[in-house]
């Protein structure tokens, strides 16, 4: 009886190319395909199945998706385990999503043997690290803590990973929008995230602001 398994990426050619990697060699069954992350918990509440192969970041103006996303499928389908195929290499992000349950972590610019290791090394019970992933994870250096940001820049990051635009922020600071959208930048930059995603991912970690307002600034995205 072939695996059951259901893919999640909001870009169609990686769906794709997920699905030929999976299915290749006649052992697994893509079941179902979700490109964010609303639509792949809608459809694990009508489909079962064996396993969930997804991305970290996929832009959708209804759930959350990261860690919000993570949760609710640790919460809600604790025995299908989950692998991760991102191009994330931010150590608190990888770290929290193993801790959420993810079993499996592939980077994207691996080669395609990467998927199909993980989902053979999964589904027999094992947990899967891209050699280029555990590399990031075992040189936690490349995460570094807040004491690295200036004080501006640690007060926008506070605001901005619990809701406001940036605009709002500007407002509020009474700083321009291009010297708010400047110190997010140079903040991030620091911190070594490269989207919000990460961001949203690492101020939770870091108890950033009010998870309230990073649920909602998470599923707004940048301004």
């Amino acid at each position: 009886m072939l695996t059951r398994i259901a893919i999640a990426d909001d870009h169609p050619l990686v769906l794709l190319g997920t699905r030929i990697v999976i299915e290749a060699g006649g052992r697994h069954r893509v079941v179902a395909e979700a490109r964010c992350a609303e639509s792949l918990l809608a459809i694990l509440a009508e489909e079962p199945v064996d396993l969930v192969v997804t991305d970290f970041s996929m832009p959708d103006v209804g759930r959350s998706d990261g860690q919000a996303m993570l949760q609710a499928l640790s919460r809600n389908y604790p025995k299908v385990p989950v692998i991760l195929v991102t191009m994330v290499t931010n150590a608190t992000t990888l770290n929290m999503a193993m801790r959420t349950g993810v079993r499996g972590l592939v980077w994207k610019c691996s080669c395609v043997d990467g998927t199909r290791k993980a989902v053979d090394t999964v589904l027999s019970g094992g947990i899967y690290l891209d050699p280029q992933l555990a590399h990031c994870l075992q040189e936690g250096g490349r995460e570094r803590s807040l004491s690295v940001l200036s004080p501006k820049e640690l007060e926008v990051l506070r605001l901005y990973v619990s809701g406001p635009s940036i605009t709002e922020i500007a407002g509020q600071l009474r700083r321009t929008v291009s010297t708010i959208s400047r110190q997010r930048i140079s903040a991030m930059r620091k911190l070594g995230i490269s989207n919000d995603a990460e961001l949203f991912a690492y101020a939770f970690e870091e108890r950033l602001g009010n998870a309230g307002g990073m649920a909602s600034g998470a599923a707004n995205g940048s301004p």
